[in-house]
Order: structure tokens, then sequence, then C-alpha cells
């Protein structure tokens, strides 16, 4: 996420920088070394509604990994590394779960600035020929049967697929744990005001990014502990988020009459509301909340979604 508008980044920090605590601003900067190791607990939660009644409730966890493997004075190479429930994500029958085994475990290397900002994924070949191998063996699989139900799948696929061929769209849509992670990083806040603005976010069925208005707030600040609570609240543009399903059906041939009468009056929204509680120093979270709250209201069938990413530091017991 570009963050190079919101405020000048950190450059050369001095010593005397921190010898007299500044009561107005945080600075988020990494102090890792080599060899530096974090467990994280990950719980992801999807919830659904459709007129007012809860119909799905599911929730998945797993730990992951963060590893510093170098450090130099201008960047860090980072291993984050997890293991996918692919039965979950994409409803797998059980005959087939030996099939999928070799894609459980992921390890994505990735580049920061010296600041802790993520720069790049490195193994992004490697990723995106497995995540390419994935979707191509969930379509035969799903669509074994019933060859139209293949192309209907293949065709839903399509974009998504088209998108992990590059490393930008990677990083767009493979790393969201890893961006909540570094989305602070390199930047320092006056926390005496909210600081809002407008960004684009990653369009996950393809396509254009979205445009949406976010706003930061410090709920609180521990200056000698070196902790602090962050909220971000964004709102997605309706328009561009309207635009986005509209293309996505387009794209996957689901364009009628009937679905056209259906969007003039939709309505779509998407909301994120993100808490980041952290460790400033030396640049690690404590715990991360995100939330993503859609509401959905087409041809008056109505229904609403949560989907919560929460990332928790586990600390070593003393």
């Amino acid at each position: 996420m570009k963050k190079a508008f919101l405020l000048v980044l950190l450059s050369i920090i001095s010593i005397n920088l921190f010898s007299q605590i500044d009561s107005t601003k945080v600075a988020f900067v990494s102090y890792w070394s080599t060899g530096d190791s974090y467990d994280f607990k990950v719980s992801n939660i999807k919830q659904q509604w459709k007129k007012g009644q809860l119909v799905k409730d599911e929730k998945k966890e797993y730990l992951a990994n963060f590893t510093v493997l170098d450090s130099t004075d201008t960047s860090y190479t980072v291993k984050w590394s997890y293991q996918n429930d692919l039965s979950s994500d994409f409803a797998i029958p059980k005959d087939f779960f030996d099939k999928f085994t070799k894609y459980k475990t992921s390890e994505i290397i990735y580049k920061t600035s010296e600041l802790g900002e993520f720069i790049e994924i490195l193994n992004w070949k490697e990723i995106g020929e497995k995540m390419n191998n994935l979707f191509n063996d969930i379509i035969n699989i799903m669509g074994d049967s019933d060859n139209e139900e293949k192309e209907f799948i293949k065709r839903a696929m399509t974009p998504i697929i088209k998108t992990y061929s590059s490393k930008e769209g990677i990083e767009q849509l493979l790393l969201k744990e890893i961006q909540y992670f570094h989305f602070p990083m390199g930047v320092e806040f006056d926390i005496t005001e909210p600081l809002s603005y407008d960004e684009e976010i990653a369009n996950i069925l393809g396509g254009d990014p979205i445009k949406a208005k976010t706003t930061l707030t410090f709920d609180h600040v521990d200056f000698e502990e070196e902790f602090c609570v962050l909220k971000q609240k964004t709102r997605l543009d309706a328009d561009d988020s309207m635009r986005m399903i509209k293309e996505f059906f387009s794209r996957i041939k689901i364009d009628s009459k009937e679905m056209e009468k259906a969007f003039e009056n939709a309505v779509f929204e998407i909301n994120d509301n993100n808490t980041y509680e952290f460790h400033y120093n030396p640049g690690v979270p404590h715990k991360i909340e995100a939330v993503r709250e859609s509401i959905i209201d087409i041809d008056k069938e109505k229904g609403r979604r949560i989907d919560k990413t929460i990332i928790e530091l586990i600390y070593e017991e003393e």
C-alpha cells in the first residue's frame, strides 16, 4: 500500500531524536536482526446474513511465523510461513484431500526497507506457478462430472488466475496478513488529530482498483512502553464497488436483461474497520484486527457479510 502521501517518511534516525520524548508523534521503525522470529495465531472469520438471518458462520485458525532471514543497512529479507486449509477455502470433497496436500504449506519470501516498509515479494514466480496449478486442479475436480459446470468455474476463476500470474497481482491478493503487518511501518504519525486521505484498494476480482477514503486515529499511546493502538477506517466508493461487481458478472458471461434490471437500484457498500495494537519499537504487532463489512441489496435480496482477520502475537512463556 503506497503511503508516501501520508506523511514524510523517516530518513536518518539519530540517537538524539530519542533523547527526548515527543508526545505528539509516533514513529513506526523496524529494529530487527537476522534470526529474529515471531509466531502468530491467525484467525479468519466469515459470517453472512440473508434477510437478517445468519446463514454462515465459519472460523479458521492457523499458526504463522515471521522470520528475518537477512538484515543490511538498507533492507530486510523476511520469510512469512503458514499452512492453508484448502478444504475450507474451496469446499474440496474429502475424497480429494490427498491430492491437495502439496499445496498445504506456503512460504512467502519478501523484502522490506530498513524501516520495515514492504517493498516486494521475491519468490513470486514460484508462488504464481503453485497457485496456477492449484486452481487448475480445483477446476478439474469440481467440474469433473459436468462439462458445463466446469466451463462456468473456469470462467469465474480466470480473472483471479490471471492476477496471480504477475508479481503485482500476487502482492495485492495473497499478502493480506503481510500488508496488515507492515501497514504503519516507516511512517511518523502526528497523533494529535485524525489523518484522512484518498487511496485505491486492490480489486480482488481483477481489473481496476477501487477508490476509497481512509481516516487514521490513535486510541492509545504509551511512550514508556513504546506501544500504541492505531485505528483505520476505510470506506470504499459505492459506484466503484458496483462497477467491480458488474465487470465480474460480465467476464463470466452473466449479462442478461434481468441482471441489468436488478442492478438498476442495487446497493453495494464495503467498509473496513481495522485496529492495530503495536509495539512500534521494535516494530512488531501485539494484535491486529481487520474487519470488512459488505452490504448487498440487489433486486430486493438483502445480504450482509463480515470478513474478519485477527493476527495475535504468541508470547514466550516465562
